[in-house]
């Protein structure tokens, strides 16, 4: 599990296809959002180093989220 928080940018070139998302991020992605219950926003603000607004954080979150389900090829609807 990763425990340090990332910058915008970095996450940001995830989102947008730019590199691939790692291992580590996906599973910490899942384990926020299966087992801690958090919203999209609150696993961006939990990843992210600054501070964004609660729809982009939602935005980037749900995003970050779908793309940990494709890497990790989990489909379960319990965290996505």
């Amino acid at each position: 599990m990763i425990t340090g928080r990332f910058p915008v940018a970095f996450l940001s070139s995830i989102v947008y296809c730019e590199q691939p998302m790692p291992l580590e991020l996906a599973e910490t992605i899942r384990m926020l959002r299966r087992d801690r219950k958090l919203e999209y926003e609150d696993v961006m603000w939990a990843l992210c180093e600054a501070h964004l607004g609660r729809g982009q954080a939602g935005s980037f979150g749900q995003a970050l989220t779908e793309l940990a389900c494709l890497k990790l090829q989990d489909d379960d609807p319990a965290w996505k």
